[in-house]
């Protein structure tokens, strides 16, 4: 119950910041982005299309034919965030006028921002707003010779240029400093709250420290046998990973048992096999 009401809060949040991203920062300030959202911009511009609806027309047919790709629950949720993300953006535009903040650069900044959290919390809850990578996949699915990142950056390419026409060429480089805004939020995000951490511990006697690692913080421990090169003293090795949350607790575990320990400490970039993570991840 605790994580399904989580999820349904930072699907809200998501869709709310979102949609907010959208009406607020890039149709009054006339700002580009890539993807599905791009393109419905762009048909706003030529056609009065209504951007959400625009949106979630063109995401239908990619979440039906990528169905085998994604899989029921990505499916399900995306799908509900790309149909109140719509419904919200229209709703905003139809009742609220909002105006150009009068300075591009700032409006770009913190749609970058802005974006960033609301995509971090909808892939923290498995869902997303939708896209072209779908439709990635699918092609590179029909023609296995054509390589995935290619034809992403081919698409991307084409919606850039559509942008380029409809919006003109500003909205283009203004669009490409937000997506690496957005990029460097999303990262921020998850270092933040779902990092990992390698620990790597020289002590004499190792026992009462696993001991402790395992039942206070839940983690498995890998012991190696070392030896001091300058002093031949034999030691042992302990290697741990850990989520960043929780190593002041394992310092803590260290200091307390073995204050000459020697501690090393890195970041993980990415994990595979048999780690539980017991935060939140994206």
């Amino acid at each position: 119950m605790k994580k399904t009401l989580r999820e349904v809060g930072f699907i809200i949040i998501g869709v709310l910041l979102f949609s907010l991203y959208v009406s607020v920062f890039l149709v009054p300030n006339k700002i580009g982005t890539g993807g599905i959202t791009g393109i419905s911009l762009g048909l706003n511009v030529l056609f009065n299309f209504p951007i959400g609806i625009c949106t979630l027309l063109l995401n239908i047919p990619l979440f039906i034919f990528g169905y085998n790709f994604l899989g029921r629950n990505f499916v399900l949720k995306s799908l509900l965030v790309v149909a109140s993300s719509s419904f919200l953006i229209d709703f905003l535009n139809i009742n609220f006028s909002f105006n150009p903040l009068g300075d591009s650069l700032t409006s770009t900044i913190f749609a970058g921002v802005i974006s960033g959290l609301a995509m971090a919390l909808l892939f923290m809850t498995g869902a997303s707003t939708g896209g072209l990578d779908i439709s990635g996949k699918i092609i590179n699915n029909k023609f296995k010779a054509l390589e995935l990142s290619k034809i992403l950056l081919i698409q991307d390419m084409i919606v850039y240029i559509f942008v380029a026409v409809t919006l003109g060429p500003k909205s283009v480089m203004y669009a490409l400093i937000m997506s690496f805004i957005r990029s460097k939020t999303i990262d921020t995000v998850q270092e933040g709250v779902a990092s990992s951490r390698q620990c790597i511990i020289i002590c004499e006697n190792p026992e009462k420290i696993i001991e402790a690692i395992e039942i206070n913080l839940g983690r498995g421990v890998t012991l190696l046998n070392a030896e001091g090169c300058y002093s031949h003293t034999a030691r042992k090795f302990i290697y741990v990973v850990v989520q960043k949350v929780q190593l002041k607790a394992l310092k803590n575990i260290v200091n307390t048992l073995d204050p000459k320990a020697f501690v090393t400490v890195s970041p993980v970039k990415d994990i595979q096999g048999n780690f539980k993570q017991k935060s939140l991840s994206i």
